[in-house]
């Protein structure tokens, strides 16, 4: 089955905030390009062995995977996956 990713647009704007003390902008860049490809392979993967329902909080009830420290918000229907957040490493 071919399935798709579909990153909302709150998302998307907010990796584009995404900066780190240690990286140039374009290192920075090329790893959120690698973060959103390893996000989509293993979404499309069928077998999601790295998925979690969130119990507690604001996004309570909804599906998250944690990929390079990012926590990764997401529902999904039969044919697509909608990436509805996205938390930095240590953001709460």
């Amino acid at each position: 089955m071919n399935r798709n990713v579909i990153w909302s647009i709150a998302v998307r704007e907010k990796l584009l905030q995404f900066k780190s003390e240690r990286f140039t902008t374009e290192e920075t860049l090329e790893f959120i390009t690698h973060l959103i490809l390893e996000t989509d392979e293993i979404l499309k993967n069928g077998v999601i062995g790295q998925t979690y329902t969130e119990e507690f909080g604001k996004y309570a009830g909804i599906s998250r995977i944690v990929v390079k420290k990012f926590r990764i918000y997401y529902k999904k229907d039969q044919h697509n996956f909608y990436i509805l957040a996205i938390l930095f490493p240590g953001e709460k």
